[in-house]
């Protein structure tokens, strides 16, 4: 790349106002998953805080 505003373009920050989080599967966590289903949202399971009832 010989164009170095094109190059410096690309290196400035991200807005941080324009990104979203959100919790996504543990499919993410395997290199063999490499597919769209790794980013999209997930519910977030609730947690069992007791062992027995």
């Amino acid at each position: 790349m010989n164009n170095v505003a094109a190059a410096s373009e690309l290196l400035k920050p991200f807005d941080a106002r324009l990104m979203r989080c959100f919790p996504v599967s543990t499919r993410l966590n395997r290199v063999a998953n490499d597919d769209e289903e790794c980013s999209k949202p997930v519910e977030i399971a609730q947690i069992q805080d007791r062992l027995f009832s």
